[in-house]
């Protein structure tokens, strides 16, 4: 029989073997699990979408050179049949007259940037042995009138529009456009053979880079309302005028506007003489054999009534 002490003491070493036994059963890899490392934080999709399936993000849109304008005081303005001058009898206040070659008696005006520009085309044309004129620049309100209700009173008011700008409507009134001629070859002063001459290669070729472009270019009638007339530049600022040529466009479409081939407005002004009768009403629409699209800057001899 054992003491009772020593059967203490054997109680205690069962109690601490049972305890130390437990501890490391708690500690057992295998019996606790593999051991794992942080868990990385992880996100939940939004229901019904798919992260493998995401959109992707549209591209953003390049900004243009510039944007349309109806302050005539802007050389982006835009003039054309839907989008008239405001005033009408709208007159720049900065008129000057280019230091270039012309073909008229009386003085031609631009605006102080574009004639500054165009004496810098014409140096550099001259530089490359070749020359041209300017035949008609600024036209204001009053002089557009003129030559419009002179060929109404003739025409018609239906072939008047078919082949010249309205006033108000005219780019030349806004002193940013004007009209040049090959001197060597004055042959194609009214035509659109000025593009095939040495000159007017050069100036569609060139132009640009002076601010200038070709505003109604070919096969664009139905949109700019005009006939293909590259003896007619318009000023827009040089970044503007590169990204025109670069894109090759005409203007409406490099800003995404509505084409211009008809006149917003279909009652044209009448002439002011009371007595006037319009020879459609008698004799119907004359025919224009350039198509209907409008006549808008002609180049022009002292006394002409082209547009």
């Amino acid at each position: 029989m054992e003491p009772a002490g020593l059967r203490r003491i054997s109680h205690r070493l069962g109690a601490a073997a049972a305890a130390l036994a437990l501890l490391v059963a708690c500690s057992d890899p295998e019996s606790a699990g593999p051991t794992q490392g942080p868990t990385e934080p992880t996100t939940t999709p939004a229901t019904g979408s798919d992260p493998a399936e995401a959109s992707p993000q549209p591209e953003p849109t390049p900004e243009r050179a510039s944007d349309p304008s109806w302050d005539p005081d802007s050389i982006h303005v835009l003039v054309n049949p839907l989008n008239p001058l405001e005033p009408l009898d709208y007159e720049p206040q900065d008129l000057v007259e280019p230091e270039v070659r012309i073909t008229t008696e009386t003085p031609q005006l631009l605006r102080e940037e574009p004639a500054e520009a165009l004496e810098e085309l014409f140096a550099a044309i001259q530089g490359e042995g070749m020359e041209l004129a300017m035949t008609s620049a600024y036209r204001s309100y009053d002089q557009q009138s003129a030559i419009y209700q002179e060929r109404a009173a003739e025409q018609g008011t239906e072939a008047t529009d078919e082949a010249m700008a309205r006033p108000g409507y005219s780019e030349h009134q806004t002193g940013l456009a004007a009209d040049v001629i090959s001197i060597d070859n004055p042959d194609c002063i009214h035509g659109g053979c000025f593009a095939d001459t040495p000159e007017g290669q050069w100036v569609v070729e060139n132009a640009h880079e002076f601010g200038f472009i070709i505003r109604y270019p070919e096969g664009a009638e139905d949109i700019t309302g005009y006939q293909y007339e590259p003896w007619h530049l318009r000023y827009v600022g040089v970044e503007t005028a590169q990204e025109v040529v670069e894109e090759d466009v005409a203007l409406e479409e490099y800003w995404d506007l509505p084409d211009a081939a008809e006149y917003d407005e279909q009652d044209p002004p009448e002439p002011e003489d009371p007595e006037f009768e319009d020879p459609q009403q008698e004799n119907g629409s004359p025919e224009n054999p350039e198509g209907p699209a409008h006549q808008e800057g002609a180049p022009q001899q002292e006394g002409s009534a082209e547009g």
